[in-house]
């Protein structure tokens, strides 16, 4: 499989960043093509609402860093959204990504998504906001054109707020597991 990692934090190596690591490393071994994104890294604007995409799918009328990510989305089976939870929710840096990745709602087929994210609440039902968020986002792309894509599930990172202490965590395990049987279910 092509596995698109993306990942939303300005911290590379914060938490999120860690079990986005210990995916890609089940993964790679399980045989998969992996590619991690650092939107941290990435000149993008936030989208325009122009609709311009839906005349043209798949292609953005903006040229900027998101263009090469566009074309990656196309072409992988899996892809994973890494962010820290921030006020019950993505970053902004993840939102915007995310919202960048528009022009292929109409299109997307068979895609498995996948949500890891770590954050300083000690419950998981501290992140129903966000996982709710997620489920809807990928319902989006069922719904107006895209079919058979799926939630492939998620990875809580909880108790998770000083740097690296997500490495004390069943989440490092999960994580890496998430990675090493990705299209096994």
């Amino acid at each position: 499989m092509k596995v698109l990692v993306m990942h939303g934090s300005k911290r590379k190596n914060g938490n999120t960043g860690i079990l986005a690591g210990e995916f890609i490393r089940g993964a790679e071994e399980a045989g998969h093509q992996v590619e991690r994104i650092e939107l941290g890294d990435m000149n993008f604007g936030d989208c325009l609402g122009c609709m311009a995409c839906w005349k043209n799918p798949g292609k953005c009328v903006q040229k900027d860093d998101m263009t090469a990510v566009l074309e990656k989305f196309g072409q992988a089976d899996a892809i994973v959204f890494a962010s820290p939870m921030y006020f019950f929710s993505w970053t902004s840096l993840m939102k915007r990504g995310i919202d960048r990745l528009y022009p292929y709602m109409t299109i997307a087929k068979d895609k498995t998504f996948y949500l890891i994210t770590a954050g300083g609440v000690p419950e998981a039902k501290l992140f129903d906001n966000m996982l709710q968020d997620f489920q809807k986002y990928v319902e989006c792309f069922n719904m107006h054109g895209g079919e058979n894509n799926r939630n492939g599930g998620h990875i809580l990172g909880k108790g998770a707020l000083a740097p690296g202490n997500v490495k004390e965590t069943v989440a490092m395990q999960e994580a890496y597991e998430m990675g090493k049987n990705l299209g096994k279910n």
